[in-house]
């Protein structure tokens, strides 16, 4: 190799040591807001005395409830779960929190237009109370006072 081409070789490398020769690292602080700027890129908002303020957020909205369901927090197979009118459990909307005395099961009787595949589960009734949706049965539940709290299929 000639040295006329080595130099042509070397002269790209030799410029750029050069150029790092008088670079010194970035020193930064170790403070909050020199971490915050390093990990946030400046987007806190600094109030008072230099402490970020929280931004204000959106809150939830909760979907409409479908048609034909009771409103409530959907739960698959319950009176808000619109899928549940094989069983007419999205028609006992009206009766929760009733008394499950005899005029008021007379009524469910009515609406549901049947007594058969309709039970009324006491409270502490854990046996043979398997909840399946896709049953025609419906299944009221009670609590220890004899009011109506819930209605499912299954």
């Amino acid at each position: 190799m000639t040295p006329a081409r080595a130099f042509a070789f070397a002269l790209p490398a030799l410029a750029l040591m050069l150029t790092a020769c008088g670079s010194e690292p970035e020193q930064t602080g170790n403070d909050a807001d020199s971490f915050a700027a390093r990990i946030g890129k400046g987007e806190a908002t600094p109030g008072p005395g230099g402490i970020p303020v929280a931004q204000g957020t959106v809150a939830p909205t909760v979907a409409e409830p479908m048609p034909g369901a009771a409103p409530g927090p959907y739960a698959p197979g319950t009176l808000t779960d619109p899928a549940a009118k094989t069983c007419g459990a999205p028609l006992m909307g009206p009766f929760i929190g009733k008394l499950a005395d005899q005029a008021t099961r007379a009524d469910i009787a009515k609406m549901l237009g049947r007594t058969d595949n309709l039970r009324f589960v006491a409270f502490g009734s854990t046996a043979n109370v398997n909840p399946d949706p896709t049953n025609p049965r419906l299944s009221i539940m009670l609590d220890a006072q004899n009011i109506i709290r819930d209605a499912r299929c299954g």
